[in-house]
C-alpha cells in the first residue's frame, strides 16, 4: 500500500472512531433525557416506569451498538485485520443513509475500501 493510501486509511479510521463516539454520546444523552422524562411522568402517575424504560432502551440500543461497532471496526481496519474489511463495507453502506455527514463518510470509506482492495488481498495471502 502506498504512503498516500496509508493516510486515507488513517483518516477514515479516525473519522469512524469520531462517529462512533458521537453515537455513544447521543445514546447517553437520549438515555438521560428519557429516564428523566419517564421518571417525572411516573411520579405523576401518568405512565408506569418499567415498560417505558424497556421501550426506550430498545429504541436507543441500536445507537449504542453502532457506536461500539464503528470504534472496534475502525481500530481493527487500521491494523489490517481481515474481518474488518467486511465490517467496514457494512458500516460504510449503513452510513450512506445518514445525510449529510454520514453520506460523505460512507462515500469516502467506500472509496478507500476500493482503493485498498488489491493491497489487502496481497497481505492476506
Amino acid at each position: 500500500m502506498n504512503k498516500n493510501m496509508h493516510k486515507h486509511v488513517r483518516i477514515v479510521t479516525v473519522l469512524f472512531i469520531i462517529l462512533g463516539a458521537i453515537y455513544l454520546l447521543a445514546f447517553v444523552f437520549i438515555a438521560i433525557l428519557g429516564l428523566m422524562a419517564t421518571y417525572n411522568r411516573a411520579q405523576t402517575g401518568e405512565v408506569s416506569l418499567l415498560p417505558a424504560m424497556i421501550t426506550g432502551g430498545l429504541i436507543i440500543l441500536p445507537l449504542a451498538l453502532l457506536g461500539v461497532l464503528h470504534i472496534i471496526t475502525a481500530r481493527a481496519f487500521r491494523i489490517g485485520k481481515a474481518w474488518s474489511r467486511i465490517a467496514m463495507w457494512i458500516l460504510a453502506i449503513l452510513n450512506l443513509g445518514n445525510v449529510p455527514l454520514g453520506t460523505g463518510l460512507g462515500i469516502y470509506a467506500v472509496w478507500v475500501l476500493i482503493q485498498t482492495r488489491e493491497e489487502m488481498q496481497k497481505i492476506s495471502k
